[in-house]
């Protein structure tokens, strides 16, 4: 994948060593590049990179190359959280399509939300989200104010009704006006949620909780090698008890719950754990020094949305091995599902030890804790 970004600016070029002047007639450029390597192993990685050069852009033995500032990640999604961090320096003109001659992509998603004015809440936001869908070959359609046309709306979402919906809740006050008739028209498709109803979300985040959505909705060959897939609980319990280490523990009530869980898709929600297991491994290894808030960099790095507030839990300390930790209270947790009925809605609730640096894991499973 190549994509075109912005000119770098003067000041970027004489931060590389370049004299702007001395390329008049050159057009300095940026692009961005990602790979995929796949060893004869069978594992892969992915590589991101930023690439400047000069003399009219790239050209077979006569450019100049400025800078190349790679990055390599096992997890395609992780990747594309970097590629989604580029994309806010992409060209102006670039835009994310089909390969000519390719096959079409799918129009699944219907985003409802948003504002009219294409400067709030950012400066050209609905280019940055389609971008992002383009990774995953979705041809995103972007309905701003929907609540200023209700009717119209929800006949489209009834008569033709997209692979799956979601509503932007710092602009739409009531979600289910969209969401019912469409999971009306559409059982047991995805209906979910952007954001959240007190607005506390940047843009970023957005962006990020986006392309978690999207995975979701789009999935591609390459996913995480080292979450497989699972038939049942049993296996799932396996899985999520081979990943308890120092920086990773889970309470005697959270092993308890493993065997015959109720939550519908064990494959998903080992997915989900394998994913906060590598996060506490992070805030492990760092000392707690993310170099970002705990929900930037689980989004950002992990795909995962973490609340860590839940004002109508109020847990007894969580036990560990017999014992009460004291002072630690599991109410930060993992979102795994959003607007959907109370048997197919996930949560993993956890305590952040900040003196161990460890998650403590208290409940896998339906957002039933108590």
């Amino acid at each position: 994948m190549v994509f075109p970004m912005q000119r770098p600016d003067d000041g970027e070029l004489v931060g590389l060593g370049s004299r702007p002047d001395k390329f008049r007639r050159e057009s300095p450029r940026a692009l961005g590049l990602a790979v995929g390597v796949k060893y004869s192993s069978g594992s892969t990685i992915f590589g991101v990179a930023r690439l400047v050069a000069v003399e009219h852009g790239l050209r077979f033995g006569s450019t100049q190359l400025l800078s190349l500032s790679d990055k390599w990640f096992e997890s395609l999604e992780e990747a594309e959280s970097e590629i989604v961090r580029l994309f806010k320096m992409a060209a102006i003109g670039f835009q994310a399509q089909p390969e000519p001659g390719g096959k079409p992509w799918k129009k699944v998603v219907a985003l409802l939300g948003g504002s009219k004015d294409e400067s709030s809440p950012r400066m050209h936001w609905k280019r940055e989200m389609r971008l992002v869908a383009g990774l995953r070959e979705v041809d995103l359609d972007i309905r701003p104010n929907p609540e200023s046309s209700i009717p119209q709306v929800v006949k489209e979402l009834k008569s033709k009704p997209p692979s799956a919906l979601l509503v932007w809740v710092d602009w739409v006050a009531n979600p289910e006006v969209f969401t019912a008739p469409y999971l009306a028209a559409k059982p047991g498709a995805k209906a979910d949620l952007l954001g959240t109803r007190s607005a506390e979300m940047s843009f970023d985040e957005h962006l990020a909780e986006l392309s978690m959505h999207l995975v979701e909705i789009s999935p591609m060959e390459g996913r995480d090698s080292r979450v497989p897939d699972v038939a049942n609980w049993t296996d799932a319990a396996d899985r999520i008890s081979d990943l308890i280490g120092p920086h990773f523990v889970l309470t005697d009530r959270a092993l308890k719950m493993l065997p015959g869980n109720p939550y519908p898709n064990p494959a998903r929600m080992l997915d989900f754990v394998s994913k906060l297991e590598r996060l506490a491994d992070s805030y492990f290894t760092l000392k707690g020094q993310l170099g970002a808030a705990l929900t930037d960099f689980s989004m950002a790095q992990f795909g995962i949305e973490i609340a860590l507030f839940d004002t109508k839990l109020s847990p007894s300390d969580v036990v560990v091995d017999g014992r009460s930790v004291k002072g630690l209270k599991a109410i930060p947790h993992v979102k795994v599902d959003d607007a959907k009925d109370p048997a197919h809605c996930g949560r993993i609730y956890f305590a952040i030890d900040g003196v161990n640096f460890r998650f403590i894991v208290d409940h896998i499973g339906l957002h039933d804790y108590r």
